[in-house]
């Protein structure tokens, strides 16, 4: 048997560059929201209630891989007052 390395490289090779982009994008956003917390001396519960969604809401966005929608992006990017992507023109 191959070792569990081996195993696990075989599978990353095989998911496509569109998912590894996908998820490295949700990744950067996920560490965006989390600085921009620190920043601001702000809880994720704090961020619940500015959004008026629920604690496990923002807990599922902020540890994971949530497939946000560029709606949550931007209500997101306003109850914090700072954006979380940038387009480059």
């Amino acid at each position: 048997m191959r070792n569990k390395q081996e195993w696990f490289d075989q599978k990353v090779e095989a998911v496509s560059k569109e998912i590894m982009t996908e998820v490295q994008l949700s990744a950067d956003i996920i560490a965006r929201i989390d600085e921009i917390l620190k920043e601001k001396d702000m809880t994720q519960r704090d961020l619940a209630r500015k959004l008026g969604k629920s604690d496990a809401v923002v807990s599922r966005w902020t540890t994971g891989f949530p497939n946000l929608t560029l709606r949550s992006i931007a209500e997101i990017s306003c109850a914090l007052g700072v954006p979380l992507i940038q387009v480059v023109k």
